[in-house]
């Protein structure tokens, strides 16, 4: 038997339930796949972008309040820039980018550990629903999409520590955010009808996938994303957090925040990316099967969001953003990404072998029309398409 295939039956073995002595060993021996790849440094012009164009891009961006931007192609780093302060070791926050990194990854493992499945009732994992007439028919893929029908913790634009009632509550986790999602977020619509994105059915997703895990050898989101993932494609434990650093324990469940909380190193975003964009698979090792891969950054077929004029609003995976129907238009359909507020963003184009980092603060301005998506249109995703040649 070759040392690859000897590799996977070992963590089919480890995904199935092995002992923890044994999980430990295997987890250490798998940890040090990540020393094996190491990212290279190339000139834009050796791998077909332009020097020049992504200058001014970097100028533009700079000018725009951001603080980090990398671009891979072809496996090589063709650009790096941080501001004063930031460089490849400090972290950022991820605002909602977290929802893709953090409550992607830790769905799409529990998919290829068949924990649980996108079309399966929420109220499986999550008891206190089973009864109730609306969230009892509420699927994983409705919280992972945003079509379940909870209410998001957002009211009139108010800061979230000038929020009323449960919603401000839900942000400032008092006594924690997952009981408040559970009990007291109503729903709005029926679930799977509509489009609205919401903080308290992303919490009630990493609820589930945190419940699916019992018996499994890491019971947390958290430990699960280290040992499966972050250590395996070689991120040092400092340079990524998650949870806003806290584990609530509810209804004996170990649970981390995945909506929000997280602070990454711009090189730990990419290598995240650099695992979905090769299906799975890191440093010859298939962490996670290319199938599962494939069901979290692909259209979930649940509703749209609207669409105004000046924010092409993409269509949602399960838990990342798609480009499925080329709303972003100067984009290739096959993009897909993580981002959150601010315009904090993880892109990639497998057809184009590209991975884009970017955070900061906001990049469009309101008072001209320009939303969230229309600011990383026109500032990033236009110009970078643009410095291909």
């Amino acid at each position: 038997m070759t040392f690859g295939v000897w590799a996977v039956v070992v963590m089919l073995l480890l995904c199935a339930g092995a002992g923890e002595q044994g999980s430990a060993a295997e987890m250490a021996r798998v940890s040090s796949m990540g020393s094996s790849f190491e990212w290279q440094t190339a000139s834009p012009e050796s791998q077909g972008m332009s020097s020049a164009k992504l200058d001014a891009l970097r100028e533009s961006l700079a000018k725009r309040r951001t603080k980090t931007f990398l671009i891979v192609r072809h496996d090589r780093i063709v650009y790096e820039w941080y501001a004063e302060g930031y460089g490849p070791k400090q972290r950022h926050y991820t605002a909602s980018l977290a929802k893709a990194i953090v409550g992607g990854v830790s769905l799409m493992l529990a998919l290829n550990d068949a924990r649980i499945g996108e079309d399966d009732l929420a109220c499986k994992y999550i008891p206190a629903w089973r009864d109730d007439p609306q969230k009892a028919n509420i699927t994983i893929r409705h919280l992972a999409t945003h079509s379940s029908g909870i209410e998001d913790a957002q009211q009139d634009r108010l800061p979230h520590d000038k929020l009323p009632g449960w919603k401000g509550r839900f942000w400032k986790r008092d006594p924690d955010p997952f009981s408040i999602a559970r009990d007291e977020a109503p729903v709005i619509f029926e679930p799977g009808t509509g489009y609205a994105y919401s903080n308290p059915g992303m919490a009630m997703l990493a609820y589930a996938v945190t419940a699916s895990l019992k018996g499994a050898p890491r019971a947390d989101i958290g430990a699960l994303l280290r040992e499966r993932i972050m250590r395996p494609i070689g991120v040092p434990d400092d340079e990524w957090s998650i949870g806003y650093g806290k584990v609530y324990e509810v209804d004996g469940l170990p649970l981390c925040a995945n909506w929000g909380g997280g602070s990454y190193t711009a090189r730990a975003v990419a290598r995240v990316g650099r695992l979905m964009l090769h299906q799975g698979n890191w440093a010859g090792q298939q962490l996670v099967e290319p199938t599962c891969v494939q069901r979290v950054v692909t259209y979930a077929g649940t509703p749209l969001p609207e669409r105004p004029p000046g924010n092409p609003q993409p269509g949602s995976g399960l838990c990342w953003w798609t480009n499925f129907d080329a709303v972003w238009s100067s984009v290739p359909r096959d993009a897909f990404a993580g981002a959150g507020a601010g315009n904090q963003i993880l892109l990639v184009v497998p057809s184009l072998n590209l991975i884009v980092v970017r955070n900061g603060g906001v990049l469009g301005d309101a008072a001209k029309g320009e939303g969230f998506w229309g600011g990383l249109e026109t500032y990033l995703f236009n110009p970078l398409m643009g410095a291909i040649e």
